[in-house]
């Protein structure tokens, strides 16, 4: 009997995995499809999956800036294909409210804090009416300068459309500090995450709400450092689109590089 009941369990898998295999997507439908199966076709559809795009300078210079001309480029291609730019507080809220979008939306971010970015974004946001969030850190600031971003610079671009958020005080390797026992490290790791957010608040006097990891990097104790220092969400460099249903605290953005061409930007946003 033993034997038997073996045989017949055996003959039983084979069998449901000959139906699995051949059922197609009416079958499945009819017979309600499993959970997995349901992610996966959900992620397919542009209206759910919402792309996070980050820049750097805008100077043409090195890997990771495009000139002014490009960026233009950039900022008509997503107006012609009839793409929304979204405020990045309204993903956050649709991620905690998930309902699907009607149209095709993309956010925007810069990371750093160049002084291009008042003397060149500044005028291409007010022109296309583009929110965008820059990310800037600490160090990167100045208190008076012509050239580069000063925080009353900060201050006047937050008002016009470019929402100020924290980047780190000095852009140091937050995994490296993490990963080390030395107590300045330790220390270091503290002001990078939580001094930053309090530096950025009292100088613009704002909620700083949301951190991007030097050089994209980041690890568990980092994660929950972050949340314990009051950041509603963080980000990333790790490649691909934010699906809306899932209510994720680390969020991803697509790094542009200068290498990249006009039909590589349009097959992102798409």
């Amino acid at each position: 009997m033993k034997s038997i009941h073996i045989l017949t369990g055996s003959l039983l898998v084979s069998l449901l995995i000959a139906i699995f295999l051949f059922i197609d997507d009416s079958d499945m439908t009819a017979m309600g499809r499993m959970s997995w199966v349901h992610k996966n076709r959900e992620t397919a559809t542009r209206l759910l999956a919402i792309p996070v795009l980050l820049y750097h300078n805008i100077d043409g210079k090195g890997p990771f800036s495009i000139d002014a001309a490009t960026l233009r480029e950039h900022f008509q291609l997503i107006r012609d294909r009839g793409i929304r730019v979204i405020p990045l507080r309204e993903l956050i809220h649709r991620l905690e409210n998930p309902v699907p979008y009607r149209e095709k939306v993309i956010v925007i971010t810069f990371d750093d804090g160049y002084g291009s970015m008042s003397s060149k974004l500044l005028p291409l946001v007010k022109e296309f009416g583009y929110p965008v969030t820059l990310f800037v850190y600490v160090d990167m600031i100045s208190l008076r300068s012509s050239k580069n971003l000063t925080w009353k610079k900060l201050r006047g671009m937050d008002r016009q459309g470019i929402d100020i958020q924290a980047h780190s005080m000095s852009h140091k390797d937050l995994v490296k500090l993490s990963k080390s026992k030395d107590p300045g490290d330790r220390r270091s790791l503290y002001e990078e995450l939580y001094l930053s957010k309090r530096v950025q608040e009292l100088y613009l006097n704002k909620n700083i709400d949301y951190y991007a990891f030097p050089f994209g990097r980041y690890d568990l104790t980092i994660i929950d450092l972050a949340a314990n220092s009051g950041y509603r969400r963080v980000f990333s460099t790790d490649y691909g689109s934010n699906i809306i249903t899932r209510d994720n605290y680390c969020l991803r953005r697509q790094h542009i590089k200068s290498s990249y061409s006009l039909n590589y930007i349009d097959n992102i946003i798409r």
